[in-house]
């Protein structure tokens, strides 16, 4: 009996665990924390032997978006408006990464989908918009899992896959407050986000001082 009662303990311990484990175990709508300032995302771009980390940090998160970023060449810093956030009906790869300037998004987002187009391509599955400054067409595939480290932690993101008719593929994150790019691949080219850090403070080298005080308007 001794033997029999122990068992029952341990297995209702081992119940007990598991259910704080799921419990805590983020999904959907609570992928991810969410971002702010110091909000750090680091991805791995990749094409053909050429491999380099392309990094953002941000200064702002909301009601507008401003980042700064970097490669190993060279810097710059990104705004976009509210406005654009929520309804651009444009999205672009790099045409907001200037080095060395400062640029400002109009009517296009970068990185993020703005939160209308994500949600006409969950109700609609297609999505025609201005890709990189031409008239396209977003089409959903479906539904996946990527693996990225969130605060140092491995963790399984939900995404939805998109490609545009130049048979390029992006996968977002599923989350309509946060639909953030976690992949972006193009024959021999990729580009997928490896980390994502929301628990460090003073993380931003260029957005200081005046700048962070008077983002952009």
């Amino acid at each position: 009996m001794h033997i029999r009662g122990s068992r029952f303990l341990s297995l209702v311990l081992m119940a007990l665990v598991c259910f704080v484990t799921a419990a805590q175990a983020p999904s959907g709508e609570n992928a991810v924390p969410v971002f702010g300032r110091d909000t750090v995302l680091v991805y791995k771009i990749q094409h053909l032997d050429y491999s380099a980390d392309f990094v953002v940090r941000i200064a702002q998160f909301l009601p507008d978006r401003y980042l700064e970023w970097e490669d190993e060449l060279s810097l710059g810093t990104v705004f976009m408006p509210g406005a654009d956030i929520e309804a651009a009906r444009g999205y672009v790869n790099s045409n907001l990464f200037k080095s060395g300037s400062d640029t400002r998004g109009r009517s296009a987002t970068t990185l993020w989908l703005s939160g209308q187009a994500f949600r006409d391509l969950k109700t609609n599955k297609k999505l025609k918009c201005m890709i990189n400054g031409t008239m396209g067409v977003f089409t959903y595939e479906g539904d996946a899992t990527i693996s990225v480290d969130v605060n140092r932690t491995a963790r399984l993101l939900p995404v939805i896959r998109v490609m545009d008719d130049r048979k390029e593929e992006r996968w977002f994150l599923d989350q309509e407050d946060n639909p953030l790019m976690l992949s972006h691949r193009f024959r021999k080219f990729s580009q997928t986000l490896a980390s994502i850090t929301t628990d460090r403070a003073n993380t931003l080298r260029w957005i200081k001082g005046r700048k962070l005080d008077n983002p952009p308007r």
